[in-house]
């Protein structure tokens, strides 16, 4: 994380907390263009952290993730860094929740 600004690693830290908090089993793994979080050596999510806000990927096959209010981005045919077919830009914790109803499905 070079160079985020107190409030994008503010809002970093809510999230890994919060994606920490899904399972004891969950390690955090820096790579060098984002955040893994991994279970079991597989990829729960991935964030990359922007200079304004975060991005999201959550490690789920195109079809396969029940996101009701249509927050994610579809990713399928976009080359991207992070792992799966969602996407989601974050800027502020106001979704926090609804977005980790939807992390949690990828465990």
């Amino acid at each position: 994380m070079i160079g985020p600004k107190n409030g994008e690693r503010s809002l970093y830290n809510k999230f890994k907390l919060a994606i920490l908090n899904l399972s004891d089993k969950i390690e955090v793994k820096p790579l060098k263009l984002y955040i893994a979080f991994k279970k079991e050596k597989a990829n729960v999510c991935d964030i990359i952290v922007l200079k304004k806000g975060l991005k999201i990927f959550i490690n789920k096959e195109k079809g396969t993730l029940d996101d009701s209010k249509k927050m994610m981005r579809d990713i399928s045919k976009t080359g991207h860094w992070g792992n799966g077919d969602y996407e989601i830009s974050v800027n502020d914790d106001s979704n926090l929740e609804y977005i980790m109803s939807l992390i949690k499905q990828a465990l």
